[in-house]
């Protein structure tokens, strides 16, 4: 296990800046812009007291600060993308050595494969010193590892490097690395779904505590003279921060591993249909809200009102995500019926033409449409493109293209098909357990809607009853008996904008914090914002009409 030193040097060692060059043109720079910025501030405000003097001593300090830990941050996100691909690297370069392609083949066709980032760079500095330096695999490995940012990728080059010298056989080799990296992908995996549940309670502690202090701002008029305006407002941008954090460390947190693909050539259906769909529903939103508004409805009902038209979007989405959600499941079932038909018949026409007579769920119109593309004869790897493309299913698109480039190698179907289904089945074991921590994430959010809402306009009467209250003590009184709450003023709409506006926020950050979670399309966030915030509204309409009353008598 490397130590802490050792990490630090490998992702400096890893920066791709020539260091004289880093040191000429940005180190240089900066450090001399912060003195001359710390220099000018002095000069034009001489008399400057303690704080803010430490403060602008820091600004130099920052500049050097940035320098040195900039080739840290850059090495450390590297080594994230390096590892975030590493399993499916893997199972691409073992289909590839199932073809027994030479291996300095197999990397160049793995440099090219740039969805892999930071991956596919190192592994084209592999092929690059094969192929233009004339140096042996083992050694372009070795140096590539040195290097290397990522541990994981290191320690599989240096063992690369070790198997192609003592000649084992590539496909053997590969096999056996095959099984450790897809264990340790699924150990950090499900390790990383084991802290969300410790984030989950961290941030319901969280939430209860804001909560109690927004509360506590709110009354504090009744025990103190001061203006609560203000600390409403550092309560709303507390709560603006608070949840933002917590989103951040989540998504930090866990491995992306997105439901949608993202390709370029071809969209989903539902894409297309989300793209002509959503600037009237922008428009509408906007509309609604000015209708309502100058119609004399209260604020939070022209809000309600105006996010309806969210929904429409927001099912379009979930809908597709169900279908989607399907045909990943029935994906692992097709894909080796797959192998077996075409290494059996010897053509993939013959394969589908008796595989779409079967039942693969929502996957079996995809499956349907391949077959008349394939019938054509035109093009068979776009018409395989159309299909992973078509479903919109991230995995699909990936294992498709791993299997349509190792038939394209003259690989055999049947051991293309299984090494895919091995990996295929252990992704979709874990997104499962994701689904699963999503849906609990959910019910967790949407309770604390109802609990968030019921608390701060149980509040808002309790200060419109106080505020009603002292309206009718004399007004001697209040000038004989210094008591705060005789001379409290309650900000009743700005409390009212501010409550509003927490349950806005509330309603967006956990919508993208669900969507985080489960790793769905970037548009889902709609359904849950607008169901959210209609619960968050009619819980807050019927309590400040049920405890108004109550209060009343």
């Amino acid at each position: 296990m490397p130590t802490v030193r050792e990490k630090v040097f490998r992702l400096y060692a890893s920066f791709d800046v020539p260091w004289r060059k880093y040191i000429l043109f940005y180190v240089i720079p900066a450090v001399v812009t912060t003195f001359v910025i710390a220099l000018y501030i002095f000069a034009v405000y001489p008399h400057i007291l303690f704080p803010l003097n430490l403060v602008i001593y820091l600004i130099p300090a920052f500049g050097i600060l940035f320098s040195m830990l900039f080739p840290l941050v850059k090495g450390e996100k590297r080594k994230n993308e390096i590892e975030r691909y590493m399993h499916l690297f893997i199972t691409r370069m073992a289909v590839l050595a199932s073809t027994h392609l030479p291996r300095k083949e197999i990397f160049r066709i793995l440099s090219e494969v740039k969805e892999y980032g930071a991956l596919s760079d190192e592994v084209e500095k592999i092929y690059n010193l094969v192929e233009y330096w004339n140096m042996s695999l083992p050694d372009a490995a070795r140096v590539v590892a040195k290097r290397c940012p990522s541990v994981m990728l290191a320690d599989f080059l240096d063992r690369l490097a070790h198997s192609a010298e003592a000649g084992e056989d590539f496909e053997k080799f590969l096999d056996k690395e095959r099984k450790v990296v897809l264990e340790t992908y699924a150990i950090k995996y499900e390790a990383s779904l084991a802290q969300l549940d410790v984030y989950k309670e961290a941030f319901v502690a969280i939430l209860i505590s804001m909560l109690f202090f927004a509360v506590f701002v709110a009354i504090l008029p009744m025990f103190a003279s001061i203006d609560a305006k203000i600390l409403l407002y550092l309560t709303l941008l507390a709560f603006l921060a608070t949840e933002s954090i917590m989103l951040y460390a989540i998504k930090v947190r866990l491995p992306q591993d997105e439901v949608w693909h993202n390709r370029k050539d071809v969209r989903a259906p539902m894409d297309i249909k989300l793209l002509k769909t959503l600037p009237f529903v922008y428009i509408s939103v906007i509309l609604i809200f000015l209708l309502a508004f100058s119609l004399g409805l209260s604020l939070y009902l022209s809000v309600a009102i105006s996010l309806t038209p969210l929904f429409y979007p927001g099912y379009l989405v979930h809908s597709a995500e169900s279908d989607l959600i399907n045909c990943d499941e029935n994906y692992d079932a097709f894909i080796r019926a797959v192998g077996s038909y075409v290494e059996a018949k010897g053509s993939d026409v013959m394969a589908m033409e008796r595989l779409r007579k079967h039942d693969f769920g929502k996957l079996t119109k995809f499956i349907d449409t391949l077959y008349k593309r394939l019938l054509t004869r035109i093009d068979k790897k776009k018409a395989w493109n159309f299909f992973a493309g078509e479903t919109g299913s991230n995995l699909i698109s990936k294992f498709t293209d791993m299997y349509v480039t190792g038939i394209e190698m003259g690989g055999n179907p049947t051991r293309i098909s299984r090494i895919i289904s091995d990996a295929y089945i252990m992704m979709i074991g874990l997104r499962k357990k994701r689904y699963q921590s999503a849906t609990n994430l959910t019910g967790i959010l949407y309770g604390l809607m109802v609990g968030i809402a019921f608390a701060l306009y149980t509040t808002l009467d309790l200060m419109k009853m106080m505020a009603t209250m002292i309206k009718y003590y004399p007004v001697n009184l209040q000038q004989y008996i210094k008591i705060p709450l005789l001379t409290a003023k309650f900000p009743i709409a700005t409390a009212n904008v501010v409550f509003l506006s927490l349950l806005i926020i509330h309603a967006l950050i956990s919508s993208i914090m669900i969507k985080v979670v489960s790793g769905s399309h970037k548009h889902s966030i709609y359904l849950h914002f607008a169901m959210l915030s209609w619960i968050g509204i009619i819980v807050a309409y019927l309590t400040d009409w049920i405890v108004g009353k109550v209060l009343s008598f």
